[in-house]
This record gives C-alpha cells, sequence and structure tokens, in this order.
C-alpha cells in the first residue's frame, strides 16, 4: 500500500514536470518517510545481497539523529545572547522548571519527549548565553532541570576536565531521558579528548552501565559509541 503510493506520487511528479529529476537525496527521503509506515507492516524485510532489516532498528536510529540534529542547531556562542547574568540565569532556571514541569503533567510517550527535547534544545543555546556557569556544580543536583541544564552545557561547550564528574552524573542519572542527553555529553567531551587522556575508571564506569542498559538500546548505543572512541579498554 505504502510502496503503491510513493510510487502513484512519483509518476504524478513526474507527469506534471517531466523535466524534474528525481536524485538519489529524493529517493532517501521519501524511504525515511516510509520507515514509520513500513515498520507498521512489517517487522522485517529480506533484501537480496543486504540481509534481514529490522524497520525498528531503523526507526531509533533516525529518531537519534534527529533528536541530536535538534539541539546542534540552536547552538549559540556565549557572545551572542544576552551579557547579563543574571537574566541569563533566570532564562536557564525557566527552562528547567518548565521540564520538571512537563515530566509531571505530562502523560510518558512521545508527545512528552519531543517537548522535553525542545526544551533541551533550548537550554543548549540558554545556557551557553551564562558567562560564569559551574557545570560541575550543578551535576550533583537534586533538581533535575538544573542537572539536565549542566549536561546542555556540556553538550554544547564540552569540558574534559570535568569528565569523570559527568561520567558519574550520568552513570547514576534515575530519569532515562537525562541520562540519554548526559551520556550524549559524555561523547562530546571524548571527543574533545586524546583516547589515551581518558581515565580508565571513566572507561570501567561506562563499561559497568553498559552492562545494565539491557532495555535502554538508545542509551546503549552511546555508551558503545563512546568505547569505541577510546578502543573499549
Amino acid at each position: 500500500m505504502v510502496l503503491t503510493c510513493v510510487g502513484a506520487g512519483l509518476a504524478v511528479v513526474h507527469v506534471l514536470a517531466p523535466s524534474l529529476r528525481i536524485d538519489g537525496v529524493t529517493v532517501t527521503l521519501l524511504v525515511v518517510a516510509a520507515v514509520p509506515w513500513l515498520g507498521e507492516l512489517f517487522r522485517s524485510i529480506e533484501v537480496p545481497g543486504i540481509g534481514r532489516i529490522e524497520f525498528r532498528d531503523i526507526e531509533r536510529r533516525i529518531e537519534a539523529v534527529q533528536r541530536t540534529a535538534s539541539a546542534a542547531l540552536v547552538g549559540d556562542g556565549p557572545d551572542s545572547g544576552a551579557v547579563d547574568d543574571t537574566a541569563a540565569w533566570d532564562g536557564v532556571r525557566q527552562l528547567a522548571a518548565e521540564y520538571v514541569n512537563v515530566r509531571l503533567q505530562q502523560r510518558s510517550g512521545q508527545a512528552r519527549n519531543h517537548r522535553m527535547d525542545q526544551i533541551f534544545a533550548r537550554l543548549v543555546r540558554a545556557t551557553q548565553r551564562v558567562r560564569d556557569f559551574d557545570a560541575a556544580a550543578l551535576l550533583g543536583s537534586q533538581d533535575a532541570g538544573l542537572r539536565l541544564a549542566a549536561y546542555a552545557r556540556l553538550y554544547a561547550l564540552p569540558e574534559p576536565e570535568v569528565l569523570s564528574a559527568l561520567v558519574d552524573a550520568a552513570t547514576r542519572e534515575p530519569l532515562p531521558f537525562n541520562q540519554y542527553w548526559g551520556l550524549q555529553a559524555v561523547g562530546r567531551c571524548v571527543d574533545d579528548m586524546e583516547a589515551e587522556r581518558v581515565p580508565p575508571a571513566v572507561v570501567r564506569r561506562l563499561e559497568d552501565l553498559r552492562s545494565r542498559l539491557f532495555r535502554a538500546a538508545d542509551r546503549r548505543e552511546i555508551v558503545d559509541r563512546v568505547l569505541a572512541g577510546v578502543g573499549g579498554r
């Protein structure tokens, strides 16, 4: 059904605009758009010469790319926003409080996750406007919104010198959403370091966390990527 609709749509476009070239990018975007619909019809499909494709796995990877891209696109340097730290901090605290309220008031699901991703993206921008942002101190906060603010700051502006504290916070983080972005921040910090400079204790904590992430494929994939970058010592 889906493939038929896509094919019919392409045929209509060809008739209406015969000179229009449908390149590889267009085809790729059509495939990406069709993945959620195909996933409803099939759990997997066998492609000759490639093997079995699991649609849920494709959806998960696309979602991960979209989430990180959304956060990266709103990145803003510390010199391009407010110069008053008091006003900048007020903005960060308001977003942190908004995040906590969304968690408490909305039912768990894709809609809530999307809303929280939007708040995180705004935190990425807002935290960069605070000149004296002490991310290390906020990592131990009891306030989930302020911890998320610390992850957002370190995601935007990695600080390798606080890597150990960040890994401690991310591996102990009780909230899956916070942990997802905490681990993303870990990956950004590690990327800014030479592999041999990453403390062995950090690697061990990540390996231990990975062994406990049985049903959290998105977070496990982040840990795998980080460990691969340091050679999985």
